[in-house]
């Protein structure tokens, strides 16, 4: 009870104990310096309005070199920043290499006009002018073609209001004009022989490289006059220009030896074409004939045994494609770096044959093959070790052929429907 008691009174002392001195308040004035900082009293120090702080510490010179990379659009915004980026993009454009490439946006005369005029004493020194889904008429198209007249690259793609007669100019006049993109311009169709030969009597431009994907008004005439056009052309992509028949393949070993020729989705074309095709011989390195439905095992046998020199070749959705086919693929054309062969009809034999003779392989597709299985995987993928690239969705193939492909082909990346692969 003693003990009880003491404690109660030490309790009692500790409550009447009086406060502690109240600090001294500190003002504004005070000497920051010899607080501590662990109080938190450092932020006193900026108060006030804050100070200006300089954007960046870079040089005109190094800002010169940075804004290079962008394309003149670009600049043209970013001049509206501050005086400073305006007087360093000025001096930049007023160099011909920002505008070795353009691209621009808008109708094409509206375009043309404002890049001539930014472009000033530099317009002889673009090369490519880049614009898509734009309004394009015959005077925007003569306005491009006077304005800058060393164009050797142009891509207009998807423009409804491109046609043959806003076309012209551009083949005619430009003559240095080298590559041709016109994606996804479906009113566009060569123009008539007649109507060119009297402006192109004494010369033909030098197009290489022409892109009509998605141009379904491209017939077999307009094609026709086009490869009479152009004698130099080598690549020439006709996807999904649904009017190409044999008709007008026909003419292409006639007038040109192409590199690379791609018909796919041309159900008109049929092994007639690929007939003529053959003629191309050792000059034709790529090829496309996927989706064409009327090709078979015939025409594919024809055309490798002339176009042996075949780096690529795309046979997806030829239904009538079988072993044969696939056996004079390989015994033809041992160089091959990539086939796609989706959707046809072969089996374990001849992938078999095709893993022997063509030791090269880069790429297979067979998406869809229902007539393969893990045996013939095994032999590509013990045969091709260079393999970087397989599908195989769709088929029938199991766990022993993925794992055979995994085991040999160390680089290869495998496209596959089976969750069950790992």
């Amino acid at each position: 009870m003693k003990r009880i008691f003491q404690r109660f009174l030490v309790r009692l002392d500790l409550t009447r104990r009086p406060p502690p001195p109240p600090e001294p308040a500190l003002s504004l004035a005070a000497d920051l310096s010899e607080l501590s900082l662990d109080q938190g009293y450092h932020t006193l120090a900026d108060c006030g309005p804050p100070r200006r702080r300089r954007d960046n510490n870079l040089s005109d010179a190094l800002w010169l070199k940075v804004l290079s990379y962008l394309e003149v659009s670009d600049l043209c915004r970013m001049s509206r920043v501050c005086r400073r980026w305006a007087r360093i993009v000025s001096r930049l454009t007023s160099r011909p290499e920002p505008w070795r490439r353009v691209r621009a946006a808008g109708p094409l005369e509206v375009a043309a006009r404002c890049a001539g005029a930014r472009a000033g004493p530099c317009v002889s020194a673009v090369r490519e002018w880049r614009i898509k889904n734009c309004a394009v008429t015959v005077a925007g198209a003569q306005l491009l073609v006077a304005t800058f007249r060393n164009l050797t690259h142009l891509a207009i793609a998807g423009s409804t209001s491109m046609d043959a007669r806003a076309l012209a100019p551009i083949v005619t006049d430009l003559v240095d004009l080298r590559h041709i993109d016109l994606t996804g311009c479906p009113n566009v169709d060569w123009p008539e022989w007649a109507w060119l030969e009297t402006r192109l009597m004494t010369r033909r431009p030098p197009v290489e490289y022409i892109d009509l994907t998605d141009c379904g008004s491209v017939t077999d005439a307009g094609l026709c006059a086009l490869l009479h056009t152009c004698p130099s052309l080598q690549y020439l992509y006709l996807r999904r220009c649904t009017l190409v028949t044999d008709a007008g393949v026909r003419w292409v070993p006639s007038y040109c030896a192409l590199k690379e020729l791609s018909v796919s989705d041309c159900t008109g074309v049929t092994d007639f074409g690929l007939y003529e095709l053959a003629k191309l011989g050792p000059a034709l390195r790529y090829l496309s004939v996927a989706k064409c439905s009327q090709v078979s095992d015939s025409g594919i046998r024809t055309l490798t045994r002339r176009c042996y020199k075949l780096r690529y070749l795309n046979a997806r959705g030829c239904g009538a494609v079988g072993d044969d086919g696939v056996e004079a693929i390989a015994r033809g054309c041992s160089r091959l770096r990539a086939l796609d062969l989706g959707a046809t009809d072969v089996s374990e034999a001849g992938l078999q044959i095709l893993a022997r003779c063509c030791p090269n392989l880069k790429k297979l597709a067979l998406r869809g093959c229902e007539l393969i299985g893990d045996d013939g995987l095994e032999a590509v993928a013990y045969y091709c070790r260079g393999l970087t690239q397989l599908n195989i969705q769709d088929t029938p193939v199991t766990l022993r052929g993925y794992r055979a492909v995994k085991k040999y082909c160390k680089r290869c990346v495998i496209e596959h429907t089976n969750p069950g692969f790992c």
